[in-house]
């Protein structure tokens, strides 16, 4: 099977179907109360509330149609955009950190006939991603005597320094638990791509809190001594809709890529 016909995969969604549930289920419950109530101030305190509690619901409600494969394609756009920076015909070891449903590892694959693909991911009860849906959907696309998924700590992988001519990774490395400081899981993402390999990351690294300073994470990029390393935003290199620029969506989210 090729990249031109794509396998009906579970892609499943970024925005979680809980957080979701959480959000309509307070607004409900906020509403409910404002007309059950009999005092003016309390019932307009509370309509404010469920109004608030509605706005913020209409974010992630957006995003989750507009990633959706049934709507705006989003999380597909972005595997593409991480797919175009991988190279036309890698033929070696590849790994992808955070596997979640296991698609971008089979997109990996499909890609490149000639590559043993490895997906990592820590599969937590927080996520709605498992290794067996990774495996289902590596057996649609006929590409599971390539793939390989395990069990891992992103901040720890258990393998060898270069052991990967190509690594790539998808919204993980600020979602690590288990390191604070988020540039301390992306080297270790580079720690696995051998000399001369290509790697491709997308990840919150305009965000503040996980990685500094825009400035300050260029200098630490620079201090890697990688051979090639390119950092943009990724709204310039993938139009979207405006709400999808929220800062809590891919308002500061970015593409880096480059050659260890």
């Amino acid at each position: 099977m090729d990249m031109q016909t794509k396998p009906e995969l579970d892609y499943g969604n970024w925005v979680r179907k809980k957080q979701l549930t959480f959000l309509g289920g307070i607004t409900l419950a906020l509403a409910v109360l404002a007309v059950s109530v009999s005092i003016p101030i309390a019932r307009l305190v509370l309509l404010i509330l469920a109004l608030l509690s509605f706005i913020t619901f209409l974010v992630p409600l957006y995003a989750y149609v507009m990633c959706s494969q049934s709507g705006g394609k989003f999380q597909q756009k972005v595997y593409d955009q991480i797919l175009q920076h991988t190279g036309s015909d890698f033929a070696g070891k590849a790994l992808d950190i955070g596997a979640g449903n296991g698609v971008l590892a089979v997109l990996l694959a499909l890609r490149h006939p000639r590559a043993q693909v490895t997906g990592v991911d820590y599969w937590g009860e927080d996520w709605e991603y498992s290794r067996s849906v990774c495996e289902k959907n590596a057996q649609a696309a006929g590409v599971a005597d390539r793939l390989d998924f395990q069990k891992g700590d992103a901040a720890k992988l258990v393998f060898g320094d270069g052991e990967f001519g190509l690594v790539v990774s998808n919204l993980t490395f600020h979602e690590v638990k288990s390191a604070a400081d988020k540039r301390r899981v992306l080297q270790e993402a580079l720690r696995l791509v051998s000399a001369g390999g290509n790697f491709a990351f997308i990840d919150y690294f305009f965000e503040e809190k996980y990685y500094g300073e825009t400035d300050e994470f260029k200098v630490f990029l620079s201090s890697l001594g990688l051979k090639q390393a390119t950092l943009l935003p990724l709204r310039e290199v993938i139009q979207m809709p405006k709400l999808l620029l929220h800062p809590k969506v891919f308002g500061r989210v970015g593409l880096l890529y480059g050659e260890r």
